[in-house]
């Protein structure tokens, strides 16, 4: 009797979970929502550092991804040249000594190792480390960062660019690179680095007769997705738009340790 009686309590158990409004409603099956996610969870994702742990790069790509592993940048001393740098101030006589600056030009040639030929925005922000020793290197702050270009994204095509060909008029704005090839002109950037300034509020190493070992990062200008959707449509005869950072190999350049310098001239750029 009284399994009978259970057997009987445990079906209207059943039933009543069954005829429970909430029972009805259907759970969202999660592996369905990690295989296809949408295109603001992916962003939101993204901002939140959790992309790689959920979902791969192409779930979440609605652009052609032209960026990983495409470009390469090499960097080389181009022309090195030292001068005495004079400390400007209102009472001359106060003043410390001069002292010695490193001039460099470096040229930085853009390989594209990719399948396809890149169309590379040449605007582009720029990070200079720097290192005594071969091994861990810091970020070098520059002489005058003030005057340092910031680019915001590129929401329209300047006048001069035509939107069907990035190529016919030439500009300075885009440049295209084939498979395989190198970018026509070269970078040439310009660094000058203090050798051995010395400062009331800051203590920087005396360079002379060291090895300086430098490496740059370019940030080239960003592109709006509605104009890099637009422009992979319309310049796709011509490649692949690309945007993002590089970095270059590092390279060093010997300081000796009493170089030959003149004063800087007027048309030099010098730290004040």
């Amino acid at each position: 009797m009284t399994s009978f009686t259970s057997a009987r309590a445990a079906g209207r158990g059943a039933k009543q979970q069954r005829d429970h409004p909430f029972s009805r409603v259907r759970r969202p099956d999660l592996r369905v929502f990690l295989k296809k996610p949408s295109g603001r969870l992916c962003r939101l994702a993204e901002v939140l550092g959790i992309l790689a742990f959920f979902f791969s790069p192409a779930q979440c790509a609605t652009l052609p991804d032209a960026s990983a592993g495409a470009l390469s940048a090499i960097a080389s001393i181009d022309e090195a040249n030292y001068c005495f740098a004079r400390v400007r101030g209102l009472d001359p006589g106060r003043l410390p000594p001069s002292y010695l600056v490193l001039q460099l030009r470096v040229k930085v040639v853009y390989r594209n190792i990719g399948t396809r030929p890149l169309i590379l925005p040449l605007e582009r922000e720029r990070a200079i480390y720097t290192a005594v020793k071969p091994g861990p290197m810091t970020l070098f702050h520059t002489v005058l960062p003030l005057l340092e270009p910031a680019y915001k994204p590129m929401k329209f095509l300047p006048a001069d660019v035509n939107p069907e060909s990035p190529l016919m008029p030439a500009n300075d704005v885009f440049k295209v690179i084939a498979s395989g090839g190198e970018m026509a002109t070269p970078l040439l950037e310009h660094i000058i680095v203090p050798v051995n300034r010395t400062s009331l509020f800051k203590k920087e190493p005396d360079l002379r007769g060291q090895t300086l070992y430098l490496r740059l990062k370019f940030f080239h200008r960003e592109l709006s997705d509605a104009l890099m959707a637009d422009l992979s449509d319309r310049w796709a005869r011509f490649g692949v738009p690309w945007t993002g950072t590089l970095m270059t190999n590092t390279f060093a350049i010997d300081i000796p340790a009493w170089p030959k310098a003149e004063p800087c001239n007027d048309s030099q750029s010098v730290a004040p």
